[in-house]
């Protein structure tokens, strides 16, 4: 259980802080449950109520430093994902963004800024459905090392960008 003061990586919308923690009843519902309110961190205007016991949404410490330089280290073993097919790599970037782990994210990362590399050399535009995925897997596993690394999130897209292109 995360408790007031703790940050947090909430699936849905990045890195939040737990501002606090309230008992509500939902109308209709007749029983009272623990919330967390988390204000993210992209948007410290808004909070958002998740149910402490949730099974539906899933929420995870932020990682270390250590464990983000560790997660980077792995950039050249890191498999990227093979499929031709647009639409059966589009399933298997979703079932990676669906583990909800970091090492997901930097999948998808890799396989599309090689990928992209690899189709401007033989003078071809990148992928549109591509260029969504990498967008969802940047956003969230950028706003977290920034977080951690007190960056600002281009600063982190250029750090991993250039470790991934260091594999080319």
């Amino acid at each position: 259980m995360f408790q007031v003061g703790d940050y947090l990586v909430h699936e849905g919308i990045g890195v939040c802080k737990v501002n606090d923690i309230c008992e509500m009843e939902l109308s209709g519902k007749g029983s009272k449950k623990s919330y967390y309110v988390l204000v993210p961190l992209q948007d410290t205007g808004s909070c958002t109520y998740t149910p402490v016991d949730s099974e539906k949404v899933r929420m995870r410490p932020v990682m270390s430093r250590q464990e983000i330089e560790s997660l980077v280290s792995t950039i050249p073993e890191l498999e990227c994902i093979q499929e031709n097919n647009d639409k059966l790599r589009a399933v298997k970037y979703r079932e990676a963004l669906g583990t909800f782990e970091a090492s997901g994210l930097l999948e998808i990362i890799k396989t599309v800024i090689l990928g992209k590399q690899r189709r401007m050399t033989m003078g071809k535009k990148a992928l549109s459905g591509d260029e969504k995925f990498i967008q969802i897997a940047e956003k969230k596993l950028y706003g977290e090392i920034a977080f951690v690394f007190s960056l600002g999130t281009e600063e982190v897209k250029q750090w991993i960008t250039g470790e991934i292109q260091k594999c080319s």
